[in-house]
């Protein structure tokens, strides 16, 4: 009898010293993101103000350069060339710029996310004129590429939303499309109703993703290994498809992903309709 109290008492201790070594762990994993999340926080705002100023330097001696080679008709063709190369160089440098700046708001954008502090612009969205306006945009389609839409034409679908940020994720969608798939292959985007909710999808052909990946692909700095980036040479941080998810969730919509290799990837979303009072 004694030995089973003593027995008892021993599993009580043991019991004890495990879960408060679990809370030890927890705790300390909670502080190691808080310290992570805000050293994030910090340097990516000390990075964006110096990238503002180079940025805002490089296209003000961009538009120098040009006004100088228009104005100038009497150049030598030696200087006209060397005029010529330094407007190249510095279109380059500007879209290095624009990547790195482009990096830097995706790290500020996940630690507002770990912080709940990202803030929402409610306001009547036209989702057949913003994804009209994203498609039409050069920057965000390439010319090489066939985008293939399918958009009700009778018919606005409307929501409310933080326009910027579905636009924000609409971009995303299109540019993993394209970074991932052959530029000979469409892209198709598609938008309807489904019940009281509007749905927008962006499907590609290209490798497609394991179905054990497809929970992953939302988490966090997380990149699929085997899956090769064919048209950009922007590798990315993982953290497009993260950002995505929370925006639409706090839209109180839903994203999703289809996808079976060799077949493509469907990435969608939803967002509730605007109901008419």
């Amino acid at each position: 009898m004694i030995t089973k109290i003593i027995a008892l008492l021993i599993g009580r201790e043991v019991i004890k010293y495990k879960r408060a070594q679990a809370r030890t762990r927890k705790l300390a994993r909670q502080e190691a993101q808080s310290r992570m999340n805000e050293f994030v926080s910090i340097a990516s705002h000390e990075l964006k103000t110096p990238l503002t100023s180079i940025k805002g330097n490089i296209q003000l001696m961009g538009r120098r350069l040009k006004s100088s080679a228009d104005g100038e008709k009497n150049h030598s063709v030696e200087t006209q060339q060397l005029l010529a190369e330094a407007r190249e160089l510095l279109e380059r440098t500007d879209q290095q710029v624009g990547r790195l700046t482009h990096l830097v708001n995706s790290l500020l954008e996940t630690s507002r996310i770990n912080a709940n502090t990202m803030d929402l612009l409610f306001e009547v969205c036209d989702l057949n004129g913003l994804l009209h306006e994203v498609i039409k945009d050069p920057r965000h389609v390439s010319a090489k590429r066939t985008i293939q839409v399918t958009i009700p034409e009778d018919k606005s679908i409307i929501v409310m939303a933080d326009i910027g940020r579905i636009k924000q994720v609409i971009i995303h969608y299109l540019s993993n499309a394209h970074k991932y798939s052959a530029i000979e292959c469409p892209i198709r985007i598609h938008l309807r109703e489904e019940g009281s909710t509007a749905y927008v999808s962006v499907s590609d052909e290209g490798p497609g993703i394991p179905a054990n990946e497809h929970k992953n692909i939302w988490e966090r700095f997380y990149r699929v290994p085997s899956i090769e980036v064919l048209n950009s040479s922007e590798v990315g941080l993982g953290l497009g498809l993260h950002i995505s998810r929370t925006i639409v969730e706090q839209h109180h919509g839903r994203v999703g992903v289809q996808s079976i290799p060799g077949r493509g990837t469907t990435f969608w979303f939803t967002l509730p309709l605007l109901q008419e009072k």
